[in-house]
């Protein structure tokens, strides 16, 4: 899972479609970009097409890709700017992605800083993908949490400030394949939902798509959702005969042939696990069919076939011989448990003997491979630094030849046009300066903009269950409960008559009863209508709030509602918005407030509903609000998801007026 979540992740971030597909359509692909390249109209698309070239090549033949690279820094010219030379560390750290890790995240470190200094679109786009294949090489180290904050904090957010939809929905994909790696399979699968969400926009996304479903699908296998595993992966299969070559085909059959053996259908499990293994070789993708002959293995081990399950094994170990440590352990210990039962004991014995040792020895390998890439680490950097000191260096003495050649051509003329080019330059510098502060500026807002974004979703999630659950609850209680107590009431009241009847005396101790069972049902109608008022939902919005408040009313606290050109057919949202608004500013009046008189006011008028809550309680101080509890900052959230605004007015003793006002 590890290795395709990684190939995931460098694929469609970085390279283009064409190049995916490999063999006769790899060589068009390269053919048709090296014409682009001699056609282009400036040396800008030149070079950032030969970049592309670059990384076609970055995993098929390193020698061609750095000959690109150079050939893209020799037009930069002898003094390229920043953002070129982020490309060129960019697309080193490519080249020696799989070879040099350590190296390859210092290059990607090196690229996002120079290309931050840049805001516009394509800049962002770099960093994303700078970020998130840094992050990559982060979460194949067994660091998926760092990487995760990665997503999160860098790339998912640059995205969308360069409006790159499809990146955005691969990211969103990503945090699910993370997630459900580490088994918290409700949250991956949210993620898969915000994915598939962003995708819809594109109708030619079929690669993504195909994608997502598949992960998806399996996800909701580990969830036990059998049912919406299926829908997925119908999904998946329309994407599929769109594109039937893709290199996630063997994926698809694999998470199939899974399917089909949750609900127990041998057959079609094998059926589509062999399909899978059909593409798998047309695509050269030893990996895959390793994992779909393990597959076979494990359907056949869980019909108690280990004869044919042992075959499978045997047949999986022979491909991709040289992949990680812990699947070659895993094919030991299902071997030594296959032979067991088969009764081979004495082989068990000596395979399970031989899947202890290796662990061990795995474990002091990595630990002691851990040292290596360590003292590597330093020594890179440790080269990295003199190399640096020395070409300051040589820049200074070039810089020091150079103004003693000036002083003595130009003496006293030379001079004077220094002195006015240095003070122009100030100015242009102090300008740029500026202007350089000003977007950055605008970019931290831009960030801030997403993150409150993403926090005011998750609030309106969390609103919309509540809302949910308190209809809910407000119909069990209406409807069981209510309807219970109705039916006692019946019953006693009977029991009553009939006692009248006998003794011509009424009963007290019934009648006492009965009266209470009165007032426990208008008690439970009171709970249930504050959950969830009928008359909100079936008369509108002006009788909903006349009635809350002539129900708050009471002889020590007399609340007054005033409602002016209000429609009677409002969205829902607005409906329970600005219900639950009055509600709580009414909770706040009375019970910290402490207020004798309330006044509501509620009207539309330009396609603006305005509302105003007025009390004569104690008041407090706007800027100590936050200590108040979450009551107010209820009402901002709300009044923020409905895209309206706040006035709050305030002072000890004086009272408070709070008026909010919501576009319909």
């Amino acid at each position: 899972m590890k290795r395709c979540f990684i190939f995931l992740i460098v694929g469609l971030c970085c390279v283009p479609a064409l190049a995916q597909e490999g063999g006769a359509a790899g060589n068009a692909f390269v053919d048709s970009l090296e014409r682009l390249v001699k056609q282009a109209p400036n040396d800008s698309v030149r070079i950032e097409r030969l970049f592309d070239l670059s990384f076609y090549w970055s995993d098929r033949d390193t020698s061609k890709a750095f000959r690109y690279i150079d050939t893209a820094r020799q037009m930069m010219g002898t003094h390229p700017n920043s953002y070129y030379q982020g490309l060129m560390w960019h697309h080193r750290a490519n080249v020696i992605y799989a070879h040099d890790p350590e190296r390859a995240k210092y290059f990607y470190l090196k690229a996002a800083k120079l290309l931050a200094q840049y805001t516009f679109p394509r800049a962002y786009v770099y960093q994303a993908r700078a970020w998130n294949n840094y992050g990559t090489l982060l979460q194949a180290q067994d660091s998926a949490a760092k990487y995760l904050d990665i997503i999160i904090e860098k790339t998912l957010p640059y995205s969308r400030v360069a409006g790159d939809s499809s990146a955005v929905s691969q990211h969103l994909q990503n945090i699910g394949l993370i997630l459900a790696n580490l088994q918290d399979f409700e949250s991956a699968a949210y993620y898969y939902g915000q994915a598939m969400h962003t995708l819809s926009k594109f109708e030619q996304a079929h690669e993504s798509k195909l994608t997502v479903f598949v992960n998806a699908a399996k996800n909701e296998m580990s969830r036990g959702d059998i049912k919406q595993a299926k829908t997925y992966l119908d999904s998946a299969k329309i994407q599929l005969k769109a594109v039937p070559h893709s290199t996630y085909a063997p994926y698809y059959y694999r998470t199939a042939g899974m399917y089909f053996r949750n609900i127990k259908d041998k057959s079609r499990a094998l059926e589509s696990f062999h399909q899978g293994i059909a593409i798998a070789k047309d695509l050269l993708d030893d990996f895959s069919q390793r994992d779909l002959y393990f597959e076979i293995y494990a359907t056949y081990r869980d019909w108690g076939d280990y004869t044919n399950a042992k075959k499978y094994l045997t047949i999986a170990d022979t491909h991709a011989p040289n992949t990680v440590a812990q699947n070659r352990l895993l094919s030991a210990r299902e071997m030594a448990n296959t032979e067991y039962h088969l009764g081979n004991y004495k082989v068990a014995f000596e395979q399970m003997r031989d899947y202890a040792l290796a662990k061990d020895s795995l474990q002091e390998s990595e630990t002691a491979l851990k040292i290596l890439n360590l003292e590597k680490k330093f020594q890179t950097v440790e080269r990295e630094n003199e190399i640096l000191k020395l070409q300051d260096a040589n820049r200074k003495q070039q810089s020091a030849i150079d103004r003693n050649r000036l002083w003595i051509m130009f003496l006293i003329g030379s001079l004077t046009i220094a002195l006015t080019i240095a003070y122009f330059s100030w100015r242009l510098a102090r300008s740029n300066r500026q202007a350089l502060n000003q977007q950055e500026r605008l970019h931290e807002e831009e960030l801030l903009t997403l993150k409150q974004q993403e926090q005011l979703r998750q609030f309106h999630s969390i609103v919309q269950g509540q809302e949910e659950e308190r209809n809910r609850i407000s119909r069990d209680l209406h409807d069981g409960l209510g309807g219970l107590l109705a039916g006692v009431k019946l019953r006693l009241s009977a029991v009553a008559t009939k006692e009248r009847e006998r003794t011509s005396v009424p009963n007290e101790a019934i009648e006492s009863v009965i009266v209470e069972l009165d007032r426990s049902v208008d008690e439970l109608r009171r709970v249930a209508r504050n959950l969830m008022p009928e008359s909100l939902l079936y008369m509108g919005l002006k009788p909903a709030l006349a009635d809350l408040c002539k129900y708050i009313d009471t002889p020590t606290t007399s609340v007054r509602f005033h409602g002016f050109d209000l429609s009677t057919n409002y969205p829902q949202p607005i409906l329970i918005g600005v219900y639950r608004i009055v509600q709580e500013l009414l909770n706040n009046a009375i019970k910290h407030a402490c207020a004798k008189q309330v006044i509501v006011q509620c009207s539309e008028s330009d396609q603006t509903l305005s509302l105003t809550v007025e009390d004569d309680g104690c008041g407090f101080n706007p800027k100590e609000v936050g200590k108040k509890g979450l009551g107010l900052k209820n009402v901002e959230n709300r009044v923020a998801l409905l895209h309206g605004s706040l006035e709050m007015e305030s002072r000890p003793d004086r009272g408070t007026t709070v008026n909010i006002e919501i576009p319909i």
